[in-house]
């Protein structure tokens, strides 16, 4: 990694007392520009546009300015989610700018329009942090020249004059070459983690269509494929250098020559990003699925298949109008959004619905903590029990929303990020962050172990209020005692329908979504949109491991289901059945993200392409917002996990993004292989 977190640890540090003197604004601009300068620079002999940027140093420790202490309410709020195994964040990162307008237009077209606005408010704080930003990347750029001119021996003149003119025009002036415009979006995608300290999952956007022009004009001045596909391995390489280098790069809807330059790219350079996300409809070329389904490809866990006219309706459904919905792009991490109009915080809350479900169960009170919500009493039947659920879910929404709220304000006003704020839309007309400027800001709500407790529900309905074979109380004990002394009960609980085997259980996976996704709605204000989701990545394994057993016969401390798709107790062989029950929970209203998983058999990918373009179009069709794939053997993860030096260049989808197997915990890696062994693989 050649840069992450640390560099603005280091920045904290080295000027603390400077920094921590300023009005939060200023500071903002000031620690941007100090983060800058401390970059260092490389340029290798064959590099076809300028960004090896680094900062590799020694470990520094987070230091928090004044401004950024919580009070004694968001302490409390905090200690309330946390002991609840849920977590409230501001998060930033998964940002999805509108490459196509700085393309187009270039830095200058923004300072421009602050300029404008200055004329209107000369002493606003938060403009001039705007103006300062641009002024780092000036000078940025600058030192970067003159890097270049210090050593262009060691790689031409020639070369050194393409760099230092290039950048002499990107990315503050609009780009007119294909290697421009990616030399633009590089320098672009790498400043905006450096500006968020959110080092992960910075969109590409809707990288074939706004390139395109640049593409196809190259070309006709005689650009040779090669050579544009020489730049791209380039950026790739500059991709995968910094923190997790997790990107999504849109293709899509609409198929163009880029499109499969990109689809053919991936194949051959074979590294964890960006990852390809292939949007699907129903114009979609056969010959572009011939080319996605493709064994390279889904051994590296790429691509993910987006459904446009699910995507479309899950953006309608948040309340954006569908004339605006069309051009949506994907964030990297499950997210949909709008390029330049969205703040995303995608790990804004998860929510720990198991703890709603015990509540319910147990007159109101959470099982093994000192917790107990009001106005629950005991469940006598299944109506009365989704009542008490109902209730523990609003109960502890309104907390997670309180906090968040808290969390936001303070987060605005002590570390504004006026760098990408400037380029996110009306943040410049509206003299202030996109916390609150950005049109919408999005509070993921992650819906952690939601599937576990519709099958719990399942169970406890055929158990105790239809056979009666059972009582709440003894269901209850056995949880609580994580099933020791009762194997029969558990054994009867694991043999109750499940969600993912497209069954009965299906219906109660609906309707905890439905009024799960209902109260979390009800929290919408201002430009707030707060977003239900079931998108886990691979932390359904660190939950789980601190939760207890639950009512659907799952052992304390195992993983959650993961993302949309069932738990490891309900996984089968054949994945159609989990796709057809994923395919009944309401996915547009979950408009915060939730992608299955499948892994398919490598022999399976090379010689059955029409029955999985078949098994994907039925989810997309149906419903499903995203498709996500491995073909990996069980064999094989076994082997890399005891040898890991055997396998540096394994990529696995771990969630929302790709990455190289070493680098994920045992904890993680130990689910993947149970999870692929179910499957039969």
């Amino acid at each position: 990694m050649y840069c992450d977190y640390n560099i603005e640890r280091y920045v904290k540090n080295k000027y603390f007392d400077y920094l921590n003197d300023l009005d939060p604004e200023k500071r903002a601009a000031e620690k941007f520009r100090l983060e800058t300068e401390a970059l260092e620079l490389e340029i290798k002999k064959n590099d076809e546009i300028v960004g090896w940027f680094k900062f590799i140093k020694e470990y520094y420790p987070d230091k928090a300015f004044a401004e950024e202490e919580y009070d004694a309410e968001t302490k409390r709020l905090n200690s309330l989610v946390g002991g609840l195994n849920g977590t409230v964040r501001v998060d930033r990162g998964h940002t999805l700018l509108n490459y196509g307008d700085i393309l187009n237009h270039g830095l200058v077209w923004y300072e421009n329009k602050i300029d404008a606005e200055l004329e209107k408010a000369p002493d606003n704080a938060y403009l001039a942090a705007m103006k300062g930003t641009l002024s780092a990347v000036k000078s940025l750029t600058e030192r970067v020249i003159g890097y270049i001119s210090e050593n262009k021996d060691e790689y031409g003149a020639e070369k050194a004059e393409c760099f230092t003119e290039m950048l002499k025009k990107v990315p503050f002036y609009p780009a007119e070459s294909f290697r421009e415009a990616v030399q633009s979006v590089w320098i672009i995608h790498f400043l905006t983690p450096l500006a968020e300290n959110a080092w992960y999952s910075i969109s590409l956007g809707k990288f074939d269509e706004y390139m395109y022009p640049f593409y196809k004009a190259s070309l006709e001045r005689g650009m040779t494929r090669d050579e544009a596909k020489k730049i791209l391995k380039n950026f790739y390489e500059l991709l995968n250098s910094y923190a997790d280098g997790a990107c999504l790069l849109n293709i899509g809807g609409e198929y163009n020559e880029l499109s499969e330059l990109l689809i053919e790219c991936q194949k051959e350079f074979s590294l964890p990003a960006p990852i390809l996300g292939a949007r699907i409809n129903d114009k979609t070329p056969e010959y572009i699925w011939q080319s996605l389904i493709d064994e390279k490809l889904f051994s590296m866990g790429q691509p993910t298949f987006y459904g446009e006219s699910s995507c479309i309706a899950a953006l309608v459904e948040k309340g954006v109008p569908k004339d605006k919905a069309v051009h949506f792009s994907n964030n990297s991490c499950m997210g949909i959004g709008l390029p330049g109009e969205d703040f995303n915080s995608m790990w804004g809350t998860v929510f720990n619905v198991s703890a709603a479900l015990e509540a319910a169960v147990n007159c109101g009170n959470v099982i093994g903590r000192d917790f107990h919500i009001p106005n629950i009493g005991k469940a006598d039947s299944i109506e009365q029990l989704y009542e008490n659920f109902e209730t523990a879910v609003k109960y502890l929404i309104d907390i997670c929303s309180a906090l968040y709220e808290k969390n936001a304000e303070i987060s605005e006003r002590s570390i504004p990020d006026p760098f990408v704020s400037l380029l996110t839309d009306d943040c410049i007309e509206k003299h202030c962050d996109r916390i609150s400027g950005a049109k919408y800001h999005n509070v993921t709500v992650e819906c952690m172990g939601m599937v576990n407790v519709s099958d719990g529900i399942c169970a406890i309905d055929r158990l105790v209020f239809k056979d009666k074979k059972y009582t709440l109380e003894e269901i209850s004990a056995a949880v609580k005692n994580n099933f020791e002394g009762y194997a029969e009960l558990r054994q009867d609980i694991l043999a109750c329908p499940k969600y993912g085997q497209n069954s009965s259980a299906d219906e109660y996976a609906v309707r905890v979504a439905e009024i799960t996704e209902r109260i979390i709605r009800a929290k919408d204000h201002g430009n707030r949109k707060y977003s239900p989701s079931l998108h886990t990545l691979d932390t359904n394994v660190g939950y789980g491991s601190n939760w207890g057993a639950g009512f659907d016969g799952r052992a304390a401390g195992t993983p959650f289901a993961k993302n949309a798709g069932c738990s490891n107790i309900a996984r089968q062989s054949d994945p159609t059945s989990m796709v057809l029950s994923a395919a009944k929970l309401p996915q547009e209203k979950f408009f915060g993200g939730q992608p299955i998983d499948v892994n398919f058999q490598t022999d399976m990918v090379r010689n059955h392409k029409k029955e999985i373009e078949a098994l994907v179009k039925v989810y997309l069709n149906n419903g499903g917002l995203q498709f996500q794939v491995n073909s990996l053997s069980s064999a094989l993860l076994r082997d890399a996990t005891d040898n890991p030096e055997k396998y540096p260049d394994l990529v696995v989808r771990i969630g929302g993004y790709s990455l190289y197997f070493n680098r994920i915990s045992r904890a993680s890696k130990l689910e993947f292989i149970e999870r692929f062994e179910k499957e039969g693989f």
